[in-house]
């Protein structure tokens, strides 16, 4: 039994298919197909059930899964703290951040990082909704601030970071800043929201405070998202952080939507249980842990109305 058979196996577990294992792996299909073979020809049981498109545990895959993972989350762990050991920084570390996390703090963490580790390239990334938990999964990242959208919990350790409040808003002479409140849902609908798209690849896109069966304007950043409700165009959910200016002086106007699912979203910072830390991701991880729960955090809300948490899916 070796390592890379362990983690075929593993990747094909989660992925449910091997063409998707493989390219989690970036393996050709045939090795990774080779490598669950001949682990299952030295135990000599079956792991899979390959009778459907989607290849599923069998009753002896489900209970060699459980060992399989504890394996290599050890292994890791060992390999990680062997790198800590040596004292040695690793060239590269990656960031994942869903696009509403307030970076004020991070940069704060970041500036620290350069000074102890000038050498070091921090790289940082921009995901929205599910696109994070694919980031991670696909190894475009070492550690993440980001919702659990996504998350498999078991494979990840978690902290929390930050609690980030969602405002609709509008231009202060749109329509809706005008029509009173609360806003009819009818009324809401003819005019444009404008939306994240989420980064997730090959997954059906959750949704956040997306009103159905309206008008809707997609972006890719909440800055061009702010940049087009405040030339009038649209109306749309920003994080407190990003339209506070413009609410404060006028030029953006909250706006009350009962049908808005939640005015909070919970950030947490992630990492892979299944992978080696190096020394610098160790110490990422370690400030961005003691960064939350508060760094960053929104304004209390209101007396008598607490923060609504976005549902989890």
């Amino acid at each position: 039994m070796t390592y890379d058979q362990l983690v075929a196996f593993l990747a094909v577990a989660g992925e449910g298919t091997f063409s998707a294992a493989s390219a989690r792996l970036h393996k050709s299909q045939p090795a990774v197909s080779k490598l669950v073979r001949n682990l299952e020809r030295e135990l000599g049981v079956e792991l899979f059930d390959r009778r459907e498109y989607r290849a599923t545990l069998t009753d002896a895959g489900r209970l060699f899964h459980e060992r399989a993972a504890a394996v290599i989350e050890g292994t890791e762990a060992l390999r990680g703290f062997g790198m800590r050991l040596s004292g040695k920084a690793e060239p590269i570390v990656r960031l994942a951040v869903d696009a509403v996390t307030p970076l004020g703090p991070i940069m704060d963490i970041f500036r620290r990082a350069q000074a102890r580790y000038p050498l070091v390239r921090i790289e940082l990334g921009t995901e929205r909704l599910a696109g994070t938990a694919d980031a991670l999964r696909e190894d475009r990242a070492d550690l993440a601030v980001a919702t659990k959208l996504g998350i498999d919990a078991s494979a990840v350790e978690i902290a929390r970071f930050c609690d980030v409040r969602v405002i609709p808003v509008a231009r202060f002479d749109h329509p809706l800043a005008t029509c009173g409140a609360p806003i009819p849902p009818a009324q809401l609908r003819a005019h444009a929201q404008i939306v994240l798209r989420d980064s997730a690849r090959g997954s059906a896109s959750p949704s956040l405070n997306v009103l159905g069966g309206g008008l809707r304007w997609t972006v890719t950043d909440v800055a061009a998202k702010k940049e087009i409700i405040l030339a009038g165009m649209g109306w749309g959910g920003l994080p407190e952080h990003v339209a506070a200016g413009a609410l404060a002086t006028g030029e953006l106007v909250a706006l009350q939507v009962p049908e808005f699912e939640a005015d909070a979203m919970e950030l947490f910072v992630i990492r892979r249980r299944d992978r080696p830390h190096g020394v610098v991701a160790q110490a990422l991880w370690e400030e961005l842990r003691r960064c939350g729960p508060g760094a960053g955090a929104a304004a209390p809300a209101p007396a008598g109305k607490a923060p609504r948490r976005r549902r989890k899916g």
